[in-house]
């Protein structure tokens, strides 16, 4: 069933229940008792589960732009459970306009001015951390897929670095010789004026034509050279993050020069590469072919996924699933620190395609329905996923409740593989992970409760 007809039915029910809801009726009685006796329910079916690594994620796409990440993710992390993490950024800074009053001229400073994102901020903010600036040494094609395992070449020369303190929610006040600007938060690098300064001797095409400007200058590296459990999150599409040419002719003094990381179809090609290490950590233990007993594991970035498999799904007999829901529930392992690790806002479900993992179309329809946002009341209503505190602890117990309805029924009707992905919404943009209680628990096991009708 495609997802068009799948919004038929889910209207067509809307539709009956509030016709149905809309006055009391004593004509066939007899025949509702009938259909009240054949709905029924179960929560005892068996589930297994399975943790394993993610080869990767797509982090830029220039067929479809709603693949591209939101969030850039730049540093490291040393989990306590998940082990080693790490990403970088490219990203290819473009002309805002004509430039041919940058030849020639002189060059007074250029400062690259990246944009704070608090959703990727994870683990240890408090401290110092650097970030080190490089010279991409590849122009990569916007209109290819790029993915998290993904590199390019770069410059051996470090263009600029700062060592600073993150303060993602204090904006920054930035003194010029003609005025005074205040910006969102943001992190500010000087780069060297000695290194970027052969911009200002290129041929005029190069100030005029965006392709041209792209051959010469690829693009810039971004990566926390200090730091082992930081990471912080970049908006690169902000108009707050721009590397700026300050600069003098022999007309006029303390001009500046915008370029942006645009978006769109000419846009420019922004990618994090990232990298996990499980060596020595409970998920490097878990990545076997055995099942989980006590914890599953589920990771952002382009870290783990769990999958799961339904036993005794067939052993209800002939039936229409009327709703299946899952719900699982996560904490903090024993001496962690759940302060620099907390869960991800929301999961998903997903099933697995001959080429990656693609939302089910529970999440599908939802999103349909909504706006294509899961952070929606509405989205939550739908298809769930939110994390929500549930017993305070120590440690705190959060819960995940997701709507797999038209995946449980799929897998009944025998029309999909026994087995259903769970990851972060958006996971790529996402540096949180879970640690959710597995089978064996006496308490937090996971519960899948399914309500069908028998024919």
């Amino acid at each position: 069933m495609t997802i068009h007809s799948r919004l038929l039915v889910v209207l067509a029910v809307f539709i009956f229940l509030a016709f149905s809801c809309s006055k009391p009726t004593l004509i066939g009685s007899d025949f509702l008792e009938d259909e009240k006796a054949a709905l029924k329910f179960q929560d005892t079916f068996g589930l297994t589960f399975f943790t394993e690594v993610t080869d990767s994620v797509v982090v830029h796409s220039g067929v479809n732009v709603t693949r591209q990440l939101i969030t850039y993710l730049c540093g490291h992390l040393e989990d306590p459970v998940f082990g080693k993490s790490s990403s970088e950024i490219f990203t290819q800074p473009l002309l805002s306009g004509i430039a041919t009053s940058l030849r020639e001229s002189t060059l007074d400073s250029v400062v690259l001015q990246l944009r704070y994102d608090t959703l990727g901020f994870y683990g240890d903010t408090l401290e110092p951390v650097t970030l080190e600036v490089y010279r991409m040494a590849e122009n990569p094609a916007y209109k290819m897929e790029y993915y998290s395992n993904d590199t390019f070449m770069i410059l051996p020369e470090l263009l600029g670095s700062v060592t600073f303190i993150p303060k993602p929610y204090d904006s920054l006040t930035v003194r010029h010789p003609k005025d005074t600007t205040t910006f969102a938060p943001c992190v500010r690098i000087a780069l060297d004026v000695s290194k970027m300064n052969d911009l200002l001797l290129q041929d005029t095409i190069v100030f005029e034509n965006q392709d041209s400007f792209k051959h010469y200058f690829n693009g810039l590296n971004i990566k926390m050279s200090s730091g082992s459990n930081t990471m912080l999150g970049f908006n690169l599409l902000s108009q707050v993050t721009r590397l700026t040419y300050y600069y003098d002719t022999d007309t006029n003094e303390d001009l500046e020069f915008n370029l942006f990381c645009t978006s769109g179809s000419t846009g420019s090609v922004k990618t994090a590469h990232m990298e996990h290490d499980y060596t020595g950590s409970p998920v490097g233990e878990a990545l076997t072919e055995d099942p989980e007993e006590e914890y599953f594991y589920v990771q952002g970035m382009s870290g783990v996924t769990t999958r799961m498999r339904l036993e005794g799904l067939d052993e209800i007999g002939p039936a229409i699933i009327n709703q299946a829901e899952i719900e699982f529930f996560c904490t903090f392992p024993d001496g962690e620190n759940g302060e620099l690790y907390p869960p991800f806002p929301y999961m998903i479900t997903q099933e697995k395609t001959d080429s990656a993992l693609v939302n089910s179309e529970d999440v599908a329809i939802a999103l349909t329905l909504t706006g294509s946002s899961s952070t929606t009341e509405s989205f939550n209503a739908i298809f769930g996923g939110k994390l929500t505190e549930y017993a305070v602890g120590p440690p705190t117990v959060y819960r995940y409740n997701m709507n797999i309805t038209i995946q449980a029924q799929s897998i009944y009707d025998g029309n999909q593989e026994n087995i259903i992905y769970f990851n972060p919404f958006g996971k790529g943009n996402i540096p949180n992970r879970a640690v959710i209680f597995g089978p064996n628990h006496p308490t937090y096991a996971p519960r899948l409760r399914i309500s069908y009708t028998a024919l």
